[in-house]
């Protein structure tokens, strides 16, 4: 972890200077500028990064907004059953918390409801918290679309506070079908065709897709078609949009992308990746276990470590930096099934030298935490106040550190 310079956070913090005294082409421009009625200036349009803090405190650090960026659109990948859908969920339950609005678009129809309850906790009866499992991309579109007005008209009459945002979470946007689109090129692959024919289609004659092979060049074009409507739409709404898409293995991956981790292909189409204001790609960095004995055996695992790596940014002047932060699940064997909350703030606040660590013990302003990182985590999590304690003061170290960067082959700085 790299401390900033004092310089630098001098500069950081120091107030817009005072305008010199300008000449008289300035003060033409100044009145000349009363003609452009019909413009706004810059500084009313361009407005600053907007975020909700998470409870995912190193991720909130690692994007340098202090939390997840919203007016925007943003893309969620890596490798199945290592964290997507999980760290989705924190996501919703952190928005659901502060008490704004969440929508789960559970197009794979794997998310059962007490599943949700058992990683966001209360917060999956939020009443601010729908699901929907929509039968064709283009009902997907309408139901956001009409989720996201209905929430800028409620905040514009009053009913819900001027600061109130959404999250959307797609999981994910390979199971989209284009109904209308499909429907007519399936029309057009059976046409003047007999029944035998038919069914050799139907086995996959004409592509694994049913329709020559061309299902994922529709889906990517749709992509890109929905983007040109949802990017400004979420940005007049002030709500934020996430969608999750599938990698897959890239077999034209060269050598030192393989040594780097990147070997891979990301699904959807180059829209939803290039159009993404922030992408975050999730995969398992390791188990969390005790040691066993002095052979390796009768290990106990405590549950999992998740790498979130922010491999494109365009949020905070940072996009060809790749940033990297960590969040831990819990199986339930030390501390209770889920987030594991105070082992992420242990972790970052032995980096920020907040939590300090003598031999095995670990403190914090010369209170003990207990001995061991596992005892400690335990403690904490029993102890939610100086948990919280803690956290704040993590939080309110923020400016003085960088996150931690990635270089391209994949080494930590």
């Amino acid at each position: 972890m790299r401390k900033r310079s004092e310089s630098k956070e001098r500069e950081l913090q120091r107030p817009e200077r005072e305008r010199e005294e300008r000449g008289p082409r300035y003060k033409g421009i100044a009145a000349a500028a009363k003609a452009f009625d019909a413009f706004r200036p810059a500084r009313d349009v361009l407005s600053i990064v907007r975020a909700v803090p998470t409870r995912f405190v190193q991720f909130d650090h690692a994007t340098r907004v202090k939390g997840l960026p919203i007016e925007r659109f943003g893309l969620i990948h890596g490798p199945s059953g290592e964290g997507k859908t999980y760290f989705s969920l924190g996501l919703l339950e952190s928005f659901l918390r502060l008490d704004h609005f969440g929508l789960l678009i559970d197009a794979e129809r794997t998310t059962p409801i007490n599943w949700a309850r058992g990683v966001m906790g209360p917060r999956a009866d939020h009443p601010g918290f729908f699901a929907i499992r929509p039968k064709s991309y283009e009902e997907t579109v309408k139901q956001v679309r009409d989720f996201v007005i209905t929430l800028k008209r409620q905040r514009d009459e009053g009913v819900i506070p001027p600061d109130t945002s959404a999250l959307v979470i797609c999981d994910s946007i390979r199971k989209l079908v284009p109904e209308g689109l499909l429907a007519k090129l399936f029309g057009e692959v059976y046409e003047g065709v007999n029944s035998r024919r038919k069914k050799q289609i139907d086995r996959g004659a004409k592509g694994i897709d049913g329709v020559g092979g061309r299902a994922a060049q529709i889906k990517a074009a749709m992509n890109a078609q929905w983007l040109d409507e949802l990017t400004p739409l979420l940005e007049e709404t002030h709500t934020a949009f996430y969608a999750i898409a599938r990698e897959a293995e890239d077999p034209e991956a060269d050598h030192y992308s393989k040594l780097a981790g990147t070997a891979y292909k990301v699904g959807g189409g180059t829209a939803i990746y290039y159009d993404s204001s922030i992408v975050i790609r999730i995969e398992r960095a390791s188990w969390v276990a005790d040691g066993g004995d002095d052979e390796g055996k009768n290990k106990k695992i405590f549950g999992e470590k998740h790498a979130v790596t922010i491999r494109k940014s365009k949020v905070a002047g940072q996009e060809q930096k790749q940033t990297v932060c960590y969040f831990h699940t819990s199986n339930g064997v030390l501390t209770p099934v889920g987030f594991d909350r105070a082992r992420d703030v242990i972790d970052i606040g032995v980096r920020f030298k907040i939590v300090e660590q003598s031999g095995a013990w670990f403190s914090f302003r010369g209170q003990r935490l207990g001995q061991g990182l596992h005892n400690s985590v335990k403690a904490l999590t029993d102890n939610e106040g100086l948990l919280d304690d803690i956290e704040v003061a993590v939080r309110e170290s923020f400016p003085s550190y960088e996150p931690v960067e990635i270089t391209d082959d994949g080494e930590v700085k």
